[in-house]
């Protein structure tokens, strides 16, 4: 009988120890998978801090945009106003041309009469009057070639002056409003038209007017909620290929179809 009951006291000792060991390896991985969702968790952390850093650095480069386009706007009615002003200029040259084109048939027919009248001197007139009188017609003569040379002069500055003036003011008008397009381009937003988390990319159409390339970053949003980035991997016309960074998600959230695409960083000139 107290064979049997050592047997049994053995039996029992032996699945104690078989279950505290069986209890120690699960108390030990649980242990080793806490720590690693701590380590988890600190990471994320440090992400959502990075990346609330960089929403607000896009929000500052946002606010420059801003201004910058206000200050582009001003220049383009800057333009706009010296443009009207170049005009009322030009109209005041074109009538300033037209008076001396009268001036100018004045002079030519006082030319043309004054070389009839030495040509119809003819055999009556007195021997002593003929030095005085071709001395006078002579001075008219020199002064009429005076006047057109002086009027044919100034019609011609006034003519370059205008052209010059009009092709400064065309491409200064040019200038400025390429400039206003891009910049007012940094408020145009695209839209993801289809995303597949396994391979981590996206298709983003865009608008004509927003100015991206390969090296532009991209942020995803969902109404006021920043979510994501983007990487540019091609552009294809109105279509963007994009790599989805998976780090920079807001934690909670995920991006789908629908959602608004929007420039990182602004385009400022």
């Amino acid at each position: 009988m107290k064979a049997l009951l050592y047997v049994i006291a053995i039996a029992a000792i032996g699945a104690g120890g078989w279950f505290s060991y069986q209890t120690m390896e699960k108390f030990t991985k649980l242990k080793e998978d806490r720590l690693e969702l701590d380590k988890n968790n600190e990471n994320r952390k440090a992400s959502i801090v990075d990346t609330k850093k960089e929403a607000k650095a896009m929000e500052a480069e946002r606010d420059k945009a801003k201004a910058k386009l206000a200050e582009t706007e001003a220049d383009l009615e800057n333009a706009e106003s010296n443009v009207k002003l170049s005009k009322r200029e030009a109209a005041t040259w074109k009538s300033k041309i037209a008076e001396q084109d009268e001036k100018l048939d004045s002079v030519q027919k006082l030319i043309t009469s004054i070389k009839k009248a030495f040509s119809e001197l003819g055999p009556d007139v007195q021997l002593d009057q003929v030095p005085g009188l071709v001395k006078k017609l002579e001075d008219d003569l020199k002064e009429a070639n005076r006047k057109l040379e002086e009027l044919q002069s100034l019609t011609g500055a006034a003519d370059k002056r205008v052209a010059a003036n009009n092709a400064q003011i065309q491409e200064l008008t040019d200038r400025i409003t390429k400039r206003a397009k891009r910049i007012a381009g940094n408020s145009a937003e695209g839209t993801i038209t289809a995303i597949n988390h396994d391979w981590g990319f996206a298709i983003v159409n865009i608008p004509n007017n927003m100015p991206v390339n390969e090296t532009s970053k991209l942020i995803i949003k969902r109404g006021a909620s920043f979510i994501g980035n983007l990487k540019i991997n091609a552009i294809e016309g109105a279509r963007i290929v994009a790599d989805v960074d998976y780090k920079s998600m807001t934690p909670g959230m995920v991006a789908q179809p629908g959602d608004v695409v929007v420039l990182a960083k602004p385009v400022t000139n």
